[in-house]
């Protein structure tokens, strides 16, 4: 069968010139006077023809793409063989498959390069993998018109035992801070209180200084940070630092003065402290509310939360509660009944009981919700701290959360997550987790004992604690405790209880356990006292990193100091045996002290070395002599035989354990 090119002409809306460069285009030769072509050729054409149609419509509309984007699906959107679409990407020295995912920056590059325009779709964004930077785009561009008000985030930050918790307590009329080990804030924690009919989110966060990726973590998913400074003590290091945080996150800041109660609180030196470090307050003329407050006698506690309401106005916050939820992950630890619990905020969208989620590379199903209080829920709205049980493990704090059409969809997100995630996107505490994830039970490489053996003394750990947030915590803070002469090796970072496996690893490596807030199981305390495997289990985190201190400083050689004492010149040998001589001499230079060492020189070479037992001055048993008297000494130690005319060097050697602390200050880091 045939078709005739006159009717090619007319159905495909061409004049015979352009049939004729499209038929040479396709490849198809059609010798002189030929008038007709097979149907397979007809075939061909027609499809080469709607495929350059396409393409011309294309370039002239606006194509939306998502995030994140694989090569196969770009070439699609753009009506393009893949081929064309990786060959673009070589020239911009991206050589990738066509299964690879590229972000969107780069994906409008090759598109535009190719004649297209392009603008990201955030609502295709939700659908691929979520890091903080893009659920806060997504955020920032939901429709005006579908947004309600929403109860503000506050974050409490300020020095450890500044009263933030203690707060807390006394806004909620709780006593959460009498149950913290050592006093302070040990996790981030999220509540909730109302005032004026108002609701209200506040997160605690830890004031240690082992916290401080913590308070910068929370710092960013706030809406107004409440800086706490103790009216007493003033602006403190990690009062800097999280006033640093909160800039950084550009949210508004209130600075609330604690414990204005006690008699040696100062609160006009406080508040000439905290304008030092650049803040302008408010009752000296600048923008910065400030509030001065009692947790103990309540004084100024109403005056807050007025403040908080008033920045509120100031600053609106509003979300989209009908649709699925987004949320950030504020905590998360495996309780050894329930399960893998982690505690999310919600920025947008409802979250309810039996809802699919995705973290990460982490999947479940919403069986059950929990409020602040421990109460059971069954949806959670914006701006709402909530505890969720169903997950089936511990996701990393931080690490976004999506609510999924079903399970099946979520399982093939959190693939997707692990294999395909770019690594300029993925977080770098999350792409470290993953990593040890994928890698499976954690043991010593030959390259640790290799630098063991030629560069600092690694102190081998097995690192449990009972919650994402610590874990990061004390692993951040024991590696940055390296030096040059010691350094910590963790071979294993697990949330849950100490387990047998856990001492099987400690073993291997020759280290110890250290757990945090978790329980030791029976079998594995039985399994590592029959092993030898140190296990040690705290409940104040700065505890714990004393430990490691300890221990490395263990691993740091001692340090000689050697002090010159003086020289003596024999001049008899009254006795000699082997190991011990009895001789007389001059004093040349210094002193000769009893019970000091000596070192015997004859020329340029050591003959001798060992130490002062007896000394006598004029036959008379003294504990030094100076220079230029005379004296007789009785020398013990090792080497040749001391000769007339022998130099002897007396000095003392003081030895000196180094602490991280020395080290630190002597390196200049």
């Amino acid at each position: 069968m045939s078709v005739k090119l006159q009717d090619l002409v007319t159905e495909l809306r061409l004049t015979e010139p352009e049939l004729v460069q499209t038929l040479s285009a396709t490849g198809i030769k059609v010798p002189p006077g030929v008038k007709r072509i097979p149907d397979k050729d007809a075939g061909r054409l027609r499809v080469f023809v709607s495929d350059q149609r396409r393409r011309r419509a294309k370039k002239q509309e606006l194509i939306k793409l998502p995030s994140v984007i694989t090569v196969r699906e770009l070439a699609e959107k753009l009506a393009l063989p893949v081929g064309e679409v990786i060959r673009a990407l070589l020239k911009n020295g991206l050589p990738v498959t066509l299964n690879e995912q590229i972000d969107y920056e780069t994906a409008a590059i090759i598109a535009s390069d190719l004649g297209y325009q392009t603008e990201e779709n955030v609502a295709a964004t939700e659908e691929s993998t979520l890091t903080p930077e893009k659920l806060w785009e997504i955020l920032k561009k939901e429709e005006e018109s579908r947004r309600q008000p929403r109860p503000p985030v506050v974050i409490i930050m300020g020095h450890v035992d500044h009263g933030k918790t203690t707060l807390l307590d006394a806004i909620r009329k709780t006593r959460v801070a009498a149950t913290e080990a050592g006093g302070i804030t040990q996790r981030v924690s999220s509540y909730q209180a109302r005032t004026k009919g108002k609701l209200i989110t506040f997160i605690d966060t830890p004031g240690h200084e082992v916290f401080e990726f913590m308070r910068k973590r929370s710092a960013s998913i706030g809406d107004i940070a409440i800086l706490v400074v103790a009216a007493d003590e003033g602006v403190k290091e990690q009062t800097e630092e999280a006033f640093r945080h909160a800039q950084e996150s550009e949210i508004p800041l209130i600075v609330a003065f604690t414990k204005v109660d006690k008699p040696e609180a100062n609160l006009e030196r406080a508040k000439r402290q905290v304008a030092d470090l650049g803040l302008t307050l408010e009752e000296w003329g600048g923008t910065t509310p400030t509030v001065a407050v009692s947790a103990k006698t309540g004084a100024g506690l109403d005056t807050l939360l007025e403040t908080i309401l008033a920045v509120n106005t100031v600053h609106p916050t509003a979300a989209i509660p009908d649709r699925p939820a987004l949320a950030s992950i504020v905590e998360a630890h495996r309780d050894p009944k329930i399960g893998p619990l982690a505690t999310a905020l919600l920025h947008t969208g409802t979250l309810k009981v039996g809802d699919h989620l995705v973290v990460g590379q982490t999947t479940g199903t919403a069986r059950k919700l929990l409020d602040f209080t421990g109460a059971a829920i069954t949806e959670a709205g914006p701006s709402t701290p909530v505890t969720i049980i169903g997950l089936d493990g511990a996701p990393v704090a931080g690490e976004i959360l999506q609510v999924m059409a079903g399970r099946s969809a979520a399982r093939e997100k959190a693939r997707l997550t692990v294999r395909s995630l770019p690594q300029t996107l993925a977080p770098k505490s999350v792409k470290r987790t993953r990593e040890e994830r994928e890698r499976g039970r954690a043991r010593v490489e030959p390259k640790a004992r290799d630098e063991e053996e030629k560069g600092p003394k690694l102190l081998p750990l097995v690192l449990k604690a009972e919650s994402q947030g610590s874990l990061e915590a004390i692993r951040n803070t024991v590696a940055a405790m390296a030096m040059d002469a010691a350094a910590v090796h963790v071979v294993r970072a697990d949330v849950g209880n100490v387990t047998d496996s856990d001492v099987r690893t400690a073993e291997a490596a020759g280290g110890l356990i250290l757990g945090f807030s978790v329980p030791v199981m029976p079998t594995a305390q039985k399994l590592a006292d029959t092993a030898g495997v140190p296990v040690r289990n705290f409940d104040v985190i700065y505890s714990l990193t004393e430990e490691v201190r300890k221990r490395l400083e263990d691993l740091v050689p001692p340090e000689v100091i050697r002090t010159d004492l003086g020289t003596l010149t024999i001049l008899k040998v009254f006795f000699s045996i082997r190991g011990r001589q009895i001789v007389g001499g001059r004093v040349q230079s210094g002193q000769v002290r009893k019970g000091a060492n000596v070192e015997a020189l004859r020329g340029d070479e050591r003959v001798a070395v060992g130490t002062v037992t007896e000394l006598q001055e004029n036959k008379v048993p003294v504990d030094d002599v100076r220079a230029g008297r005379e004296c007789g000494l009785t020398f013990q130690g090792e080497g040749k035989k001391i000769k007339n005319g022998d130099l002897l060097h007396f000095y003392t050697e003081e030895v000196r354990k180094k602490s991280l602390r020395q080290q630190a200050v002597g390196s200049g880091q």
